[in-house]
């Protein structure tokens, strides 16, 4: 018996540490990454506007539905995120948007003209509120990565 309540303290302390670790963790987490895509801004622009099809050429995305002020994509965990738009041009696009799993931010590319066709700049910013959701988001999320990816879809959906 006496092991079991040592067990059961030392678990008790272990979840107070990493709940306290999350808390002194920064709840604002951001990812950037940019590259050129062989097309003009318009055709860019058009890919992101039609977020219907971004299932057909994103990882992990299931589905998304158009609402009122934006869409909301569901992912392949089933996760659901609204997005709202602010600004959607050729030389920019930001939007807001707020996740089922708790955390909410800001994404905005810069679209510039260039020889070869756009460069593309986004930056991703994301509020986590959850002391343990910003532990997990720091062991398996990484914002700088994601962005990676979702450039390069981009560019071969935006080139083909």
């Amino acid at each position: 018996m006496r092991v079991f309540l040592w067990s059961l303290a030392g678990l008790a302390l272990l979840a107070a540490v990493l709940v306290l670790s999350g808390f002194l963790l920064p709840k604002a987490r951001e990812g950037r990454a940019g590259l050129a895509i062989a097309a003009p801004p318009a055709r860019v622009l058009a890919v992101l506007q039609d977020v219907e099809a971004q299932p057909d050429w994103r990882p992990g995305l299931a589905d998304v539905a158009r609402t009122p002020g934006g869409w909301v994509e569901t992912t392949s965990r089933g996760e659901s995120i609204s997005f709202t738009v602010e600004e959607m041009t050729e030389a920019r696009v930001r939007l807001r948007f707020t996740s089922s799993a708790g955390y909410a931010g800001s994404w905005e590319a810069i679209l510039t003209p260039d020889p070869a066709g756009t460069r593309i700049d986004v930056v991703e910013r994301a509020e986590i509120p959850s002391p343990i959701g910003r532990i997990l988001a720091r062991l398996f999320f990484d914002p700088e990565a994601f962005a990676r990816t979702y450039l390069e879809a981009l560019k071969a959906r935006s080139e083909g």
